[in-house]
């Protein structure tokens, strides 16, 4: 297979880092990887805190680097049921009918989540923060499609 060279003549070829006449390589798959792991060579040698940077500098790029919130989501554990002998999550009234499906999702101790069956074939879904929409049903989609084997 021969390979299209797609950068212009005007560029710099004589950078180290360039990919090689794409001829040499053997197909598709090896042209990619050694591509990506030069890459990655520049992305990490351009990272990396110079030794005459001050602590300071280093740690105020470290918060710069680490932008996202992250929380830590539990599943809640179901309480055992002397009088009927089972497992039970307390849903307020808000789920009818037993089902392996059931959950309940806690946040710094609270409940920020729950899924259970209603009815043959209808489930009710509550969330809040840090839950979006969105993403509340994407973890009870994922609940039911996991169960289903």
């Amino acid at each position: 297979l021969n390979y299209l060279d797609c950068s212009s003549e005007s560029e710099n070829t004589s950078d180290e880092d360039e990919l090689d006449d794409s001829s040499s390589y053997k197909n598709l798959e090896t042209f990619q990887k050694r591509h990506f792991r030069r890459k990655f060579k520049v992305k990490r040698r351009n990272s990396r805190v110079k030794p005459n940077e001050t602590q300071q500098q280093a740690t105020s790029q470290a918060r710069e680097a680490v932008s996202y919130r992250e929380f830590v989501l539990h599943n809640k554990a179901p309480l055992w049921n002397e009088v009927s002998q089972v497992y039970q999550l307390d849903f307020g009234g808000r789920v009818t009918q037993e089902s392996a499906k059931n959950f309940q999702i806690e946040y710094q101790g609270k409940q920020v989540m729950q899924f259970g069956r209603i009815d043959g074939n209808a489930y009710t879904l509550d969330f809040q923060y840090p839950f979006s929409a969105l993403q509340a049903l994407a973890v009870a989609l994922a609940n039911v499609t996991q169960r289903l084997k």
